[in-house]
């Protein structure tokens, strides 16, 4: 009886942990690019929203993307115009997601009873084992495609795709920064090698 009131006194305890220690899961982001080998010179580009969209178009997503490739680029020198303005290039996002499969987050744990001896009605013998915690969550598949377009001849200059998994942001904020995320990979480097894969942890 003294072992079994020692684990069930444990189980509150076991059960707050679990709550607080889950969060989003992301796996590595893996990036591929393709250019003409040129320099691409820094300039003004405007975002074309009646090209590229995807099944995000009409989420906050695809604007989430869309500032975040747009930071990326400022940060490289370009200079971001509205629409309706002259530019040098155009930008053309396209923003897929999807479930993938799920997923298991949060602690797992074990409580393992071996060779008790006692109890209620005698003997148990043995080991018993249970696993507890944890939650099953959708894994979300993030597929993120842009081309610089040089406006004068319609030309694409540069072209990357970043695609990367994992659960959904629980936040305005972890959306944001999952954004981030995949502009930075995508833009890493930039140009970068021309029709190689690689992967951003």
């Amino acid at each position: 009886m003294r072992v079994r009131s020692l684990v069930l006194l444990a189980l509150p305890a076991f059960f707050a942990s679990a709550c607080t220690t889950g969060g989003v899961r992301t796996g590595p982001v893996e990036v591929i690019r393709y250019h003409l080998g040129t320099p691409i010179a820094p300039g003004t580009f405007l975002v074309d929203r009646n090209a590229g969209r995807g099944t995000a178009s009409l989420s906050s997503d695809y604007d989430m993307i869309v500032d975040a490739v747009s930071a990326e680029l400022s940060r490289m020198g370009y200079t971001r115009v509205p629409e309706g303005a002259g530019s040098l290039y155009t930008l053309e996002v396209s923003v897929d997601r999807g479930q993938v499969g799920t997923t298991r987050v949060g602690p797992r744990f074990g409580i393992g009873l071996g060779g008790v001896s006692g109890g209620m009605g005698g003997g148990v013998g043995g080991g018993v084992s249970t696993e507890l915690g944890g939650s099953t969550r959708a894994l979300i598949g993030s597929d993120v495609t842009v081309k610089i377009r040089r406006r004068t001849d319609q030309t694409v200059v540069w072209e990357g795709n970043a695609r990367t998994s994992g659960t959904a942001p629980a936040s305005a904020d972890a959306a944001a920064n999952q954004a981030g995320r995949l502009a930075n990979a995508l833009f890493r480097d930039f140009p970068g090698q021309s029709g190689f894969t690689t992967t951003v942890p």
